[in-house]
């Protein structure tokens, strides 16, 4: 606003006006001397109004924005919100202070050394250094100094933060991703859309005899022969279709030496808006396969033919106790029958158990109540055990989720008992529902079971030294293992053992 007055007026009158009025113009003026004050006022003003527009911008921008003086320790004279949020320092702690008061203990001092070196020399700089925050929680800081210059020389320096802890850390964290897939010994690769390598460890290139390098845009039929990237293939179009993120598929792969190995590999879609490839881990199965195969083998060998061939020998000892007046030859006769029929019932055990031995298995594994099995073993053990005592306290139901040979466990638990007990042997089933479990226990007050047994079914393995009497007690274990259970064996106070089986609980099926 330009106030025009007249020479008339007072002095002191145009010393007390409002605010408002810019300037005052004393006529008479010439034209020239009125366009000059107007021109200048409207340059102030379109001035004053970029200034307010730029200010606003830094205030608001979302990147840390300071302006810091270049004279002496380059205090800071303005700080935008943005440096303020993501500091945590209130403005009145900021302005005035040189910047360093950000730095921490664990603050690298080779970029602080480069902003210092460039700062002297006036010239732009950018680092990425640790910084801390109010409260002293660490960040990491992408800093940016840009020099100002004027009519006089440097001015100021305008300073750019932003904080990249979040890409710091996934850099991090990538690089160790790095490391463990480089050193592993399975083979882990990544393939394009196109099923070419694009990175892969030194497993892979040792499966494949070249060097990693060599394998880097190689189509992984060329590598790893026609029926593994058949098989990539169709497992790609059924994850496609099914919309899951993983699948595995198992294949042979001849490696370096000209050996067909068998692999496991399992295959996952790599996160993308669009289909951009595919990364692969493989293991090696060969022995695995081959053992099971050799163990299945053993397994009928045991089960039937061994089975046909202690029957025979159960014939000819029965013939010979009949045939034979001899008192030693009939003792004999009826030692050799007892361990056959030992025997026997070992292969008995072996079968019925045969389910439980993988322990990936979860085909038997299901809802159970394990009150009536409880039950009927107690019934059953009271009937055939008249020299020992069983009791029993259960619930009215006990959901779990176990697997469908359970009861056959509970028996071998009970038999076990009243067999190495003493005569009059006390053997309790106790059931116990708790909030996320079912606990069976097995009590007995025998003689108790002897610490090297115990250790071996606590470690789960047997060797040369130390080795279980039978399976009985193994096939409840895994049977506990297959229902995702646990399995503890302890004293009983005073003697006695405690055989302790917890299975997940669950809600009776609908």
């Amino acid at each position: 606003m330009l106030l025009v007055v007249g020479a008339a007026v007072p002095e002191h009158a145009v010393q007390t006006l409002p605010e408002a009025v810019d300037e005052v113009l004393v006529m008479p003026a010439s034209k020239a001397v009125f366009r000059g004050r107007l021109g200048s006022l409207l340059r102030i003003r379109r001035q004053s109004e970029d200034l307010t527009l730029f200010r606003r911008a830094m205030d608001d921008a979302l990147t840390g924005i300071t302006i810091a003086s270049a004279r002496d320790d380059q205090p800071l004279r303005y700080a935008n919100d943005a440096f303020v949020e993501m500091t945590g320092y209130d403005r009145s702690e900021i302005l005035g202070r040189n910047c360093r008061f950000l730095q921490g203990p664990d603050t690298d001092p080779d970029p602080v050394r480069e902003m210092r070196e460039a700062i002297e020399r006036g010239e732009g700089v950018t680092v990425e250094l640790q910084n801390y925050r109010q409260d002293g929680t660490p960040f990491w800081n992408h800093v940016e100094i840009v020099p100002v210059y004027g009519p006089s020389g440097l001015t100021h320096f305008v300073g750019f933060q932003q904080d990249i802890t979040g890409r710091v850390e996934q850099a991090r964290n990538l690089r160790q991703y790095e490391q463990i897939v480089r050193a592993a010994s399975d083979p882990i690769y990544s393939l394009d859309a196109d099923l070419r390598f694009t990175l892969l460890n030194e497993a892979t290139a040792e499966l494949c005899g070249r060097a990693p390098n060599e394998l880097t845009g190689e189509h992984v039929r060329s590598v790893l022969g026609r029926t593994h990237a058949a098989a990539l293939s169709s497992a790609i179009l059924n994850l496609g279709a099914e919309d899951t993120p993983q699948t595995t598929i198992e294949t042979t792969i001849r490696n370096a030496e000209g050996r067909d190995r068998r692999f496991q590999t399992a295959v996952a879609i790599r996160p993308a808006s669009e289909f951009d490839g595919v990364v692969c881990v493989s293991r090696d199965v060969t022995s695995h396969r081959e053992r099971g195969y050799r163990l299945s083998v053993l397994d009928r060998v045991l089960r039937h033919n061994l089975r046909n061939k202690l029957h025979v020998v159960l014939a000819q000892v029965e013939f010979i106790r009949e045939a034979s007046d001899d008192g030693v030859v009939r003792t004999s006769a009826a030692a050799i029958e007892r361990v056959t029929a030992e025997l026997l019932d070992l292969g008995d055990t072996a079968r019925e158990f045969h389910d439980t031995l993988d322990p990936n298995s979860t085909d038997h594994v299901g809802p159970i109540d394990v009150v009536p099995h409880v039950d009927h073993v107690v019934e059953e053990a009271g009937l055939s055990h008249a020299n020992g005592t069983i009791l029993a306290n259960t619930p009215e139901e006990a959901w779990a989720r176990a697997h469908g040979s359970l009861e056959l466990a509970l028996s071998e638990l009970v038999e076990n008992a009243f067999e190495y007990g003493h005569p009059g042997v006390t053997v309790v089933v106790d059931v116990t529902v708790e909030s996320d479990t079912v606990v069976v226990t097995v009590t007995d007050d025998g003689p108790g079971m002897p610490d090297e047994e115990r250790e071996v079914l606590a470690a789960g393995m047997e060797s040369d030294l130390k080795h279980t009497s039978g399976l009985g007690l193994w096939f409840v274990r895994w049977m506990v293992i297959n229902s995702e259970g646990s399995f503890d064996i302890r004293d009983n106070d005073p003697t006695g053992t405690v055989v302790e089986l917890t299975f997940p609980r669950t809600e009776p099926p609908t």
